[in-house]
């Protein structure tokens, strides 16, 4: 009996020590990256107008405001996993999502939340509305990032800034969209298409036309001794044929049929 207890706890340490191993890995690899690469796909947190920036108020300030009306729409910058959703003295309703590149988003004074603990989210999925709850002086949302996870102390923030783009107080934020790619179509030409009852149409038409030539060919031939000019032309649809008594030599000029 001690020595299955004992094969129980070995497997149980191994299975510990390889799953240590992986996670270790995985954060390695994450923190390996650059920020701007494990954030090159984020979206901007909301549309509005910036209205503080990154390090204000003495250093105390570790994110960034975007002011807009209330009931505006918020949305997570990437996809991850919320970790906190709940109502805080000084961030008002407030949301966390942790993303899987190691980086820890806050979304804060919402009037409104949309997402529970624990729920997986898309990038740009409406998580929230914007609102004016906790410390706060007016309708905004206060937007943070952390490498690694939230402090108290607020130690791993990030200036938003160096991931969204360098925006100024005063400026106006969008949401990018993707373009609207405009499909090019090209309809076939006559000569392209190819069916039975269309070259049936064409020799058909092709008949016609050297029958109206050799009955023209016949009074041209009789005319020709009684016309001093050179040159005899006859209308043929909107083309001319023009004939020359010496050679009685036909050229079609300018053919353009309707």
């Amino acid at each position: 009996m001690g020595d299955y207890i004992r094969r129980i706890l070995i497997a149980a340490i191994m299975l510990l020590f390889i799953s240590l191993l992986f996670l270790g890995g995985k954060h390695s690899q994450a923190e390996s990256l650059s920020l701007s690469e494990r954030t090159k796909a984020w979206t901007w947190p909301s549309e509005g107008i910036i209205t503080d920036t990154f390090n204000t108020r003495n250093g105390t300030h570790k994110g960034i405001d975007i002011a807009g009306d209330l009931g505006d729409h918020v949305y997570a910058v990437d996809e991850g996993v919320v970790t906190k959703s709940y109502y805080s003295q000084s961030y008002g309703n407030v949301i966390f999502v942790k993303h899987e590149n190691d980086l820890e988003t806050v979304y804060a004074h919402l009037n409104k939340r949309l997402v529970k603990e624990d729920q997986l989210v898309k990038k740009g999925e409406l998580i929230g509305e914007m609102g004016n709850t906790g410390h706060s002086s007016g309708v905004h949302l206060h937007f943070e990032i952390h490498n690694k996870e939230w402090t108290v102390t607020k130690v791993n923030a990030i200036n938003p800034i160096l991931v969204l783009g360098n925006v100024q107080v005063g400026q106006t934020v969008k949401i990018a969209e993707q373009e609207d790619v405009e499909e090019v179509v090209t309809e076939p030409s006559a000569e392209s298409i190819h069916s039975p009852k269309l070259d049936l149409l064409k020799e058909e038409e092709k008949k016609l036309e050297q029958e109206y030539i050799r009955k023209n060919m016949k009074k041209i031939e009789l005319n020709l001794e009684e016309t001093d000019s050179e040159y005899t032309t006859i209308p043929y649809k909107k083309a001319s044929i023009y004939l020359k008594s010496s050679k009685y030599l036909i050229e079609d000029k300018n053919e353009e049929y309707t």
